[in-house]
């Protein structure tokens, strides 16, 4: 297949993708939120993580607050998305409380993140770096790969992936 249709026939993908995510009722988002989260609180690679990466959800995407919250209760360093402005770059930088995220600036995106100039510790700046990620992503194949960027939790050493949604590779759903 030629690189263009490849790449049409991944943006249709995509948009259907995203079509079906926005007809997902909020109700039933939030049950699979619920889910979600409950896969990875029971995951052995995050109750072994103390340092952990995660987004901040947007409007169309499974809710990340019930995770961002047990990371502090269980004592666990929070790290978020920090994207700069025109540009592709990206720091995961340390959260100090769930209830700060209210009062962090906004993205054009409508996304709390702490500002450009604002002095924090970046995860991957130390040797520490994080030990789990929790990434959003629209869908995946069958097989395990992504198609685009609802949620994939990574361990970044020694670590089994689980997916979020309905299926998981390496723990029972």
């Amino acid at each position: 297949m030629a690189a263009a249709a490849v790449s049409s026939a991944k943006r249709s993908l995509r948009a259907e993708l995203k079509r079906r995510l926005r007809a997902l009722s909020a109700e039933e988002r939030l049950r699979q939120s619920r889910l979600l989260a409950q896969k990875v609180f029971t995951h052995s690679q995050y109750q072994k993580s103390k340092r952990i990466s995660i987004f901040l959800s947007m409007q169309d995407e499974i809710e990340t607050e019930e995770i961002i919250k047990d990371i502090f209760q269980q004592g666990k360093t929070c790290f978020i998305p920090r994207y700069q402005f025109q540009s592709n770059h990206m720091d995961m930088v340390k959260l100090a409380s769930p209830e700060e995220i209210s009062s962090l600036p906004k993205t054009s995106w409508n996304i709390h993140q702490p500002s450009e100039v604002e002095v924090r510790e970046e995860a991957l700046s130390t040797e520490a770096g994080f030990w789990m990620r929790v990434r959003c992503c629209v869908g995946w194949s069958e097989q395990g790969d992504l198609i685009s960027s609802s949620c994939r939790v990574l361990g970044l050493t020694n670590t089994a992936t689980v997916w979020g949604g309905a299926r998981a590779t390496t723990m029972p759903t």
